[in-house]
């Protein structure tokens, strides 16, 4: 059985989990938010479906491809959007 973490140790893994969030933020922000990265992100949004739709008809399995493919670029907006102010 594993023992319970104390409240030094749940602090620490907390603030550890805080600066990965914002390293991961900065990281993407830097990556796609340069004139390339804006040019790349362009791209990834019209091939990753991010504003249209997925639906395939009569193919549930390129509906699923499709819906694949957007949760990728809707993760990455999802970071890009990251407030720490909240």
């Amino acid at each position: 059985m594993e023992r319970e973490q104390t409240p030094e140790e749940r602090l620490e893994e907390e603030a550890k989990q805080i600066a990965e969030v914002q390293q991961l933020v900065t990281d993407m922000k830097h990556s796609f938010e340069t004139p390339c990265g804006k040019r790349t992100y362009k791209h990834l949004s019209e091939f990753c479906l991010e504003h249209a739709s997925t639906f395939v008809v009569d193919s549930d399995r390129k509906s699923a491809f499709n819906e694949g493919a957007r949760a990728v670029i809707l993760e990455i907006r999802q970071w890009l959007d990251y407030d720490f102010n909240l």
